[in-house]
């Protein structure tokens, strides 16, 4: 099985805890993102940044976007996925912490995102292999059969 990190996305949209919540938005609808990782100055992630939480925890409580840091409302140490990990381990992860995605690291450095969509794709696209086996074997199977019936009537 190959590794979640050769199998998502490298681009990370990241920001800076002093950013305010409108850079913030401004820049999840620019990249086309529902995420942003929330990086020190070192690059490592200290948080996190969904469009719920934008909702949940600025608009929900009437909070100002230009005056709310990112810093603020961001979710602290981001569970995060080892990059040679696989998917079954980036959906347990999720699952055991409740997260829809995971920052990917290699060597402590940020190197990907993977999201349950990301796993859901991959996931389906692995099922339509399956079903293409299968269908593949019964036609297999049915040309046996067909042969078989032929050898017996003569």
């Amino acid at each position: 099985m190959k590794s979640i990190g050769t199998l998502c996305a490298s681009r990370v949209v990241t920001a800076h805890p002093e950013d305010s919540v409108a850079q913030v938005a401004r820049l999840m609808k620019r990249e086309h993102v529902g995420t942003v990782v929330i990086t020190g100055r070192n690059g490592k992630p200290m948080g996190i940044v969904s469009d719920r939480d934008l909702a949940t925890r600025v608009v929900a409580f009437g909070l100002d976007p230009r005056d709310t840091t990112a810093g603020a409302v961001m979710t602290r140490n981001p569970a995060s996925i080892r990059a040679d990990a696989d998917i079954v381990d980036a959906a347990q992860a999720m699952a055991a912490r409740g997260v829809r995605r995971l920052p990917i690291v290699a060597d402590g450095k940020m190197v990907g995102i993977v999201s349950l969509d990301d796993l859901l794709l991959l996931l389906s696209a692995e099922m339509g292999n399956l079903a293409a086996a299968i269908c593949a074997e019964q036609e297999h199977e049915g040309g046996k059969m067909r042969v078989k019936a032929r050898l017996a009537r003569a």
